[in-house]
Order: structure tokens, then C-alpha cells, then sequence
């Protein structure tokens, strides 16, 4: 189910086709030398990750001197918007950010934390690090929106037929997955991280401040908010 043109609840608009297009439309959001180094970066990533560390200081410092409310989208890839700071090792992402390390921003300086099918992406060891790195970062009172597979819905159809053998090992080996949680799990970790007011939510539910940030089924079609757990926290103030 992909999308083109705007979002239906964000309204943010969507890169136009052609390179020449794409191109200007990138260059008047990150400035022309900056997305044309990213065009070069998505064919080389190698060459991608030795340059865009240069711009990620100066970009975040910009972006933090501007008015808030400063929301993170952390891991989105191209997922940008201008409402909020899209950080990703991706190219196509507003700055570059290794989520596999510590987080470049201040502790205490961020208002919402987005991850949106991220944690599954890196090992479990490093989830921990990368939501207590949420934690550090957000200001009190700062709110947290994850959503990732659920394995609790994986296994409740589990039936061991054939059929069923190839979707299991989809969601555990397919689209760089590393580690998929349980709902016990992913509450767990939050615990663990620090966080408070730990909810379990839905996709785009409308008693959640941020459920509306929800798009990961919109831009995959592989996605499917039935096979998806989604959970709102916040940092103690």
C-alpha cells in the first residue's frame, strides 16, 4: 500500500519522480551540496558514512536552536517531515545518525522520541543501550512513541504448517530484522530504560498524543498493524 502525493494525517509531501526533480526538491529542504553528496552516498554507502558525519554537528546544532517542540523521528530513513528531525545512517534521512552509538544530542533537549520499526533492527544488547540513549536525551516530561513486531502475534498463528513455516521466518530473517519482542519484552526494556507511564497503544490511535505519526503501513505493504505492537511512554518529570 504505497502512498504518494501527502499523507492523509500528516500532509507532508512525498519526493516527485526524476532525478533532476528529486533533486531540487531535496536541495531546497538540506541545501544542494548536501543532497547531491547524498544521491552519490545512496549508490556508495561506504562514502555516505565517511562524509555525512561532517554536516551531522552543524545541522543538529541548527536544529536545536530552532523553536520547539523538537520531535526526533530516530531510524525513519526517508520518512521526513517538516515538523520533525529525521536522523538515519539513510542518505535520504535529514542527518546522519548511527543509532548503534551514543545519540549526538544533548541530554534533555528532545521533546518526543519517534521509532518507528527501528528496534528490530539491531540486536537486542544494543536496543537496551539505544532506548536508555532515548531516555538520556529526552527532556522530563518527554513522551516516546515505538512501535515494532510483535512476536505474540507471530506465534498465535503458529500452526507449523508449511505455509505458515515461511511467514515465521519472514519476520525473524527478512528486511534486516535482528531481534523480534514480545509485548513482555518490549515493556520490559521500556521499564528497564527508565521510562514511565509505559501504555500499550494501536496504529494511529487517537487517544495517543503521537499514534497519528503512525505511516509505516501507508510506505510498506509488507506492513501490517495486525502483527504490530505500538507503545507510548514517558520520562519522569
Amino acid at each position: 500500500m504505497q502512498v504518494s502525493g501527502t499523507d492523509p494525517m500528516l500532509g507532508k509531501p512525498t519526493p516527485p519522480a526524476g532525478l533532476i526533480p528529486r533533486l531540487h526538491f531535496y536541495g531546497r529542504r538540506h541545501g544542494y551540496i548536501y543532497a547531491a553528496l547524498s544521491f552519490i552516498g545512496r549508490q556508495a554507502s561506504p562514502f555516505w558514512c565517511a562524509v555525512a558525519p561532517s554536516f551531522a554537528r552543524v545541522k543538529i546544532l541548527s536544529w536545536l536552536a530552532q523553536p520547539g517542540p523538537r520531535i526526533l523521528n530516530l531510524g525513519g530513513g526517508s520518512n521526513t517531515f517538516d515538523r520533525w528531525l529525521t536522523a538515519d545512517i539513510d542518505p535520504r534521512a535529514d542527518v546522519f545518525v548511527d543509532i548503534m552509538k551514543p545519540l549526538p544530542f544533548p541530554g534533555n533537549s528532545i521533546d518526543v522520541v519517534y521509532l518507528e520499526e527501528v528496534i528490530e533492527h539491531i540486536p537486542a544488547e544494543d536496543g537496551q543501550k539505544l532506548l536508555a540513549e532515548c531516555h538520556r536525551i529526552l527532556k522530563a516530561g518527554g513522551a516516546l512513541r515505538l512501535t515494532t513486531p510483535c512476536l505474540d502475534s507471530y506465534c498465535s498463528q503458529f500452526d507449523a504448517s508449511t505455509a505458515f513455516e515461511g511467514r515465521f521466518n519472514e519476520i525473524f530473517y527478512h528486511h534486516g530484522h535482528r531481534h523480534i519482542y514480545s509485548k513482555a519484552g518490549i515493556a520490559e526494556l521500556l521499564e528497564k530504560a527508565g521510562f514511565t507511564s509505559v501504555k500499550q497503544s494501536s496504529f494511529r490511535d487517537p487517544k495517543s498524543p503521537y499514534g497519528y505519526f503512525d505511516t509505516h503501513p501507508f510506505r510498506f505493504a509488507v506492513s501490517d498493524p495486525a502483527t504490530t505492537q505500538f507503545w507510548d511512554a514517558l520520562k519522569s518529570g
